[in-house]
C-alpha cells in the first residue's frame, strides 16, 4: 500500500464527510426545526410553508446536471470555491425572507446550493478516489449527514429560542462559509490518478489487473434496467423522506405526543440512519447496490406501515427507526449505485441528472400530503415502493471486463 495514497486518502473522506455534513442546513432534517418558526413569524400557514418549499426544492435543483458536468470537467476543488459561499449567502437569505416570495427564493438557493451542489460534489470526491471500498468509503461520508442531523436541528433550536429563527440561520451560513472553503480548498482533490496514485488508500492493483465495468454516458446508462432501478431508489427515498420528516412533528403531535419528544424521536431516526448507513456500507461492498437497495427499500416500507397506525410512543419509537434505517441503507445505494454500475468518468453528469430526479421526488413526496391527505400519500408510497421493489428484483448487473492495472 502506498504510503502517501494512504494519507490522501483518508483526507479525501474526512473532507467528503465534512462537505455532507454542512449541508444539513439544507438538507429537510435541518429545515424541519425552523418550519413552525417561519411560518408564525411569516404569518404563512404551515402548508404553504411546505408547498413554497417544495417549489424551491424544484427549481433549486434544475441546474444540477449543468453543475455535474463542470465537476467532471473542472474537478472538485474548482466548484467548492464557488459552491461553499453559495451555500452562505443561501442562508442569508433564509434569515431575511419576509413574506412567500422572498421565502420561495430563499428555499430555491438553500435547495439549489446544498443538493445540487455541495453534496454532489461531495459524494463525487469520495467516488473518485475509492472502488472496491466504495461502499464503506460512502458510508463514512454519509456519517456527515446522519451527525448533522443529530446535532443541527438540536442547536438550531436552542439558537432560535434565545435570539430567533433568522439569528439562527445566520449563523448556519457563517459557519458553513468559515468550514467549508477553507476545507474544501485544501482538501479537495481530482482523481487519484491525476497525482500517480490508485483509489481505496493506494492500493497498488495486481499486475494483471482487477476486475470493473466500462464507463458509460448518461445517453447510454439511460438505456439500461439498473440505471432505472437506482433511479426509482433516489426518487422514493427522497419522496418518502421528506415528506415523513417535515410531516414529523404534526404526525407524532396527532399521536399524542409532546412536540418535545416528538423532535427528540428525530434523534432515534439519525441515530438508526447512522448504524445503518456503516452497516449498509459494509454490505454494498459484499453483495452490491442491487439487493442492498432492495433492502433499503423494504425497511423504508415498514417506516411508512408504522407511521400509519396512528403511532403511540413505543409504536412513534418504531417508526423512528425504520425510517432512519431505511434512509441510511438508500443513502449509500444512492452515493455508490452510479458509480459502480457506470464507472465515474461521467459521474458529475449522472449524479446530477439522479439528484435532479430526487429533488423532484422530495418537492412531490410532501405534495401529496398538501394536495390530499397523508393517509392518501402513504398509500402512494407503498404502491410505488413495490414497484421499485419488483424493478431491482429483475434488473441484471452488466458483467465486469478485465481493466488494465494502475501503478502508484
Amino acid at each position: 500500500m502506498n504510503k502517501s495514497g494512504r494519507t490522501q486518502g483518508w483526507i479525501v473522506l474526512a473532507a467528503g464527510a465534512v462537505g455532507i455534513f454542512m449541508t444539513t442546513p439544507g438538507q429537510t432534517v435541518g429545515v424541519s426545526a425552523f418550519v413552525d418558526h417561519i411560518a408564525v413569524d411569516l404569518g404563512i400557514p404551515r402548508e404553504q410553508v411546505v408547498m413554497l418549499y417544495s417549489a424551491g426544492t424544484l427549481l433549486g435543483i434544475l441546474p444540477a446536471p449543468l453543475i455535474g458536468r463542470l465537476v467532471d470537467r473542472y474537478g472538485p476543488r474548482r466548484a467548492i470555491a464557488l459552491i461553499a459561499p453559495a451555500l452562505g449567502c443561501a442562508c442569508a437569505m433564509m434569515a431575511w425572507a419576509h413574506g412567500a416570495w422572498s421565502l420561495a427564493l430563499a428555499f430555491t438557493l438553500l435547495r439549489g446550493s446544498a443538493i445540487g451542489g455541495l453534496y454532489l460534489v461531495s459524494l463525487n470526491l469520495v467516488n473518485l478516489w475509492f472502488d472496491r471500498l466504495r461502499g464503506r468509503a460512502t458510508a463514512i461520508a454519509m456519517l456527515g449527514l446522519a451527525l448533522g442531523g443529530l446535532v443541527i436541528p438540536g442547536t438550531a433550536e436552542q439558537v432560535t429560542a434565545a435570539y430567533g429563527w433568522r439569528v439562527a440561520y445566520l449563523a448556519l451560513g457563517a459557519a458553513v462559509v468559515a468550514i467549508m472553503l477553507p476545507v474544501g480548498l485544501m482538501c479537495f482533490r481530482a482523481r487519484p490518478q491525476a497525482y500517480g496514485l490508485t483509489p481505496d488508500f493506494g492500493r497498488v492493483l495486481p499486475a494483471n489487473g482487477t476486475l470493473g465495468r466500462n464507463d458509460l454516458t448518461l445517453g447510454e446508462a439511460s438505456r439500461r434496467q439498473m440505471f432505472w432501478y437506482l433511479l426509482s431508489i433516489s426518487v422514493l427515498a427522497n419522496a418518502v423522506g421528506t415528506a415523513l420528516l417535515l410531516d414529523h412533528v404534526r404526525a407524532l403531535q396527532a399521536a399524542g405526543l409532546a412536540r418535545a419528544t416528538a423532535i427528540g424521536l428525530l434523534g432515534v431516526i439519525t441515530v438508526a440512519q447512522s448504524i445503518c448507513v456503516l452497516g449498509g456500507g459494509v454490505l454494498v461492498d459484499k453483495y452490491g447496490t442491487r439487493r442492498v437497495g432492495i433492502l433499503g427499500l423494504m425497511l423504508l416500507a415498514l417506516a411508512v406501515t408504522c407511521v400509519m397506525a396512528s403511532p403511540a410512543f413505543i409504536a412513534g419509537s418504531s417508526y423512528a427507526a425504520a425510517l432512519g434505517a431505511g434512509l441510511g441503507v438508500l443513502h449509500v445505494v444512492q452515493g455508490a449505485g452510479l458509480a459502480e454500475h457506470f464507472g465515474t468518468r461521467h459521474l458529475g453528469a449522472l449524479r446530477g441528472t439522479t439528484s435532479m430526479f430526487g429533488i423532484f421526488g422530495a418537492a412531490s413526496g410532501p405534495l401529496l400530503f398538501a394536495w390530499w391527505s397523508p393517509e392518501t400519500g402513504y398509500v402512494v408510497f407503498l404502491a410505488c415502493i413495490a414497484m421499485a421493489l419488483a424493478l431491482g428484483g429483475t434488473a441484471v448487473p452488466r458483467p465486469l471486463v478485465r481493466a488494465e492495472a494502475v501503478k502508484p
